[in-house]
């Protein structure tokens, strides 16, 4: 709708701004009034205070010799002599001694506000020095003043009421034209705007500044249909990868189960994550994770069908529904796609990657009929999946929701087995190869748990890894070796070296270090017989830092052992920086040694570079005499593991350990069960085993 044009409006916006503005400069005259006025009135009050001073002062004067001489009589003809005076308010003539000698009040002081007070001494110089003969208090009353200020005030009052009526009937007229009628004509064009979906532009034939301001509006309207659409968008969709996020996903997921429930289909849900993805995270860089996220989900999204649904679930999971499925077959025929398109390598910058992406899979209806059952339910069998290996399918089923509880049960308890006592600690004697002596034992956690007995650390550590539980259960475990270690001292086991693992956590930040070396100063323990065994990851997250911290460790004289090496992204590099004492095999590499050829010749490399680099060894998981007859021959100089003996409380190492006033000696006899004695015949002679630490 086109509103005709104005005749005889001015087309220029100075015109319009003038006769808008008129108000204003009637304001500013008012303003400008009221200014004169305030200037006028202090003029009137100086000039009040100037006859106040001019008459004190002369009174005063004529004062002094009739109240020297005590002439009251002359004092009392002056006093009634001020009647006359207009601004009087009262005068008031005091002797010496503070008596009221005359005084004297004003006619006209109904009408003031104001009264101005002076005080004058009244003092009589003579040869001999002046003496004061009392004083003089006169006031005056701003009553005159104020008559005068508002006779002036009535007229200006008349003058500019007439002209604010005056100016007033013009702006209102010009504003209703110049400003209302635009004004109004936007407004009615914003509502209707804002309640409908398809937004119309505003119609406006004015070629002047109004025009301008309409032509603004129509764009930011277009601006504005522009970003709804991006913001919906963005609201629905997950800004790096583009595909559904987790919200749009529900809807898409709660639409598929309302279709299949009609049409008695079934539907997939397939829960995937990218495998190992934190590590390409914190070694390449965020940005080149979001870029193989880009890439993962180009690939997966490449082989999904047009009905089917991929979406973001956050970080590096992905999930996708798949309708009108005939049988499970093909939820898994799909998933094994998946695994092969994202398993193609990767070029990363310089880098070639080979990732692999473990998927969860649950059915509608059989695994769940809404939407939170069946993603939840996907989770847990992706778990599962990881559990087995990576890179790998598994489908939901029942059991899995038993072990979803017992994890949850023992986490809840694990938090409570530290205060309650439930956790002990078991030691596992480390041998010399050659001697058959103990060098040292390593501490093994345990929780005894009521009415479950022994839980095993692989059921629950996991558990702690994945919290912030690791660092007290690590912290524990610290202070109850130093504890044991002290007790051997004081009943005369002597010193044993004990080796503690410790998570990555408790090498974040430098207090975690502060209470690592503090904990083995309060008890009384030489950190030389404290050994931290650290695995290769805790060296992959900021390692420049954690050598740091491992360095400190060693100048205080802790021995730092590489637990399970070889089993991790070793980078020879960084090991030759590493303060480190010792390194330790990972026991995949001795379980095999009957049947690789390739792990021997691992363990061989190993070795000699450990020897070569001045480095202490141990081999973990001797379980076998052909085993521990290779590491002896091939010069490992100690071994650990259930050939020589299972983990075992304070109570059962100290059956094998001999007392000595002293610390241990080395070759002192060493009794092990027979059960796990290795027969003596079978070897290259005798084997005794000896305890020294």
């Amino acid at each position: 709708m086109t509103l005709p044009p104005l005749v005889g409006v001015p087309r220029g916006i100075g015109a319009k701004l003038l006769l808008v503005v008129l108000p204003c400069m009637l304001l500013g005259a008012v303003a400008m009034f009221t200014l004169f006025e305030q200037y006028s009135v202090r003029d009137r009050m100086s000039a009040l205070k100037a006859r106040l001073d001019s008459f004190a002062v002369t009174q005063a004067a004529s004062l002094v010799k009739p109240l020297w001489e005590f002439d009251t009589a002359t004092v009392d003809r002056q006093f009634q002599s001020y009647a006359d005076v207009p601004e009087l308010f009262s005068a008031q003539v005091f002797n010496a001694d503070g008596n009221v000698v005359a005084m004297a009040q004003g006619r006209e002081i109904e009408a003031h506000q104001n009264v101005l007070r002076r005080v004058v001494p009244l003092v009589q110089k003579t040869p001999g020095g002046d003496y004061s003969v009392g004083r003089l208090e006169v006031a005056f009353h701003d009553g005159r003043v104020i008559g005068e200020l508002n006779g002036q005030r009535a007229g200006g009052m008349m003058v500019m009421s007439g002209a604010f009526l005056l100016l007033a009937g013009v702006s209102l007229l010009a504003v209703r034209r110049l400003v209302a009628a635009p004004l109004s004509r936007l407004r009615d064009s914003l509502q209707h705007n804002a309640s409908v979906m398809a937004r119309e532009p505003l119609v406006w034939a004015g070629q002047d500044e109004v025009g301008e301001v309409v032509r603004a509006y129509n764009l930011l309207l277009s601006e504005i249909d522009q970003r709804t659409d991006d913001i919906h968008h963005l609201a629905y969709h997950d800004p790096l990868t583009g595909l559904p996020n987790r919200r749009l996903l529900e809807d898409r997921i709660g639409h598929a189960v309302a279709v299949a429930e009609r049409q008695h289909r079934t539907i997939a849900l397939l829960f995937a994550d990218i495998d190992n993805f934190k590590v390409v995270n914190d070694t390449l860089g965020h940005k080149q994770g979001d870029a193989l996220l880009k890439i993962a989900a180009e690939r997966m999204s490449g082989i999904m069908r047009g009905m089917d649904t991929i979406a973001r679930w956050g970080g590096d999971e992905f999930v996708i529904v798949i309708e009108n499925l005939s049988s499970a077959g093909e939820a898994a025929s799909v998933a094994e796609k998946l695994i092969e398109a994202v398993g193609i390598p990767i070029h990363l910058g310089s880098n070639l990657l080979r990732i692999g992406v473990s998927i969860g899979i649950s059915l509608y209806p059989q695994d769940g009929a809404d939407v939170t059952t069946l993603v939840k339910n996907a989770d847990m069998a992706l778990f599962e999946a990881k559990g087995r290996g990576r890179n790998t399918l598994h489908f939901f089923d029942q059991a899995m929701n038993a072990r979803a509880m017992r994890r949850l049960d023992v986490e809840m308890a694990l938090r409570q087995a530290i205060t309650l006592g439930q956790l002990e600690l078991h030691y596992q004697p480390k041998i010399a190869s050659a001697s058959g002596a103990i060098t040292g034992v390593e501490a093994l956690i345990r929780w005894r748990r009521p009415g479950e007995g022994l839980i095993q650390p692989d059921e629950f550590i996991p558990l702690a890894e994945e919290s912030d539980l690791i660092v007290a259960v690590g912290d524990w475990v610290l202070k109850e070796a130093c504890r044991q270690i002290r007790d051997w001292q004081v009943r005369g086991f002597g010193d044993i070296h004990v080796a503690v693992n410790l998570s990555p956590r408790h090498f974040r930040h430098e207090k975690d270090l502060d209470a690592i070396i503090a904990v083995v100063d309060a008890a009384g323990v030489l950190p030389r017989l404290i050994e931290v065994e650290v695995t290769e990851t805790t060296l992959m997250h900021e390692p420049e830092k954690v050598i740091g911290f491992l360095q400190r460790l060693r100048d205080c004289g802790f021995g730092i052992a590489i637990d399970d090496f070889g089993s991790g992204y070793s980078n020879l590099s960084y090991l030759r920086r590493l303060p480190i004492t010792t390194l330790k095999i990972d026991r995949t590499f001795v379980m095999d040694i009957e049947h690789s050829r390739d792990n021997v010749e691992i363990i061989r490399a190993i070795i000699a570079m450990a020897n070569a680099l001045g480095l202490g060894l141990v081999a973990e998981g001797v379980e076998t005499e052909h085993q521990f007859t290779f590491l002896r021959n091939a010069d490992c100089a100690v071994l650990q593991g259930y050939y020589f003996s299972r983990p075992l409380p304070p109570d059962d190492l100290e059956a094998l350990l001999p007392r000595t006033s002293s610390p241990m000696e080395a070759g002192a006899p060493l009794s092990l069960p027979l059960a796990i004695r290795p027969p003596p015949a079978q070897l290259d002679g005798p084997l005794a085993l000896q305890a020294t630490c």
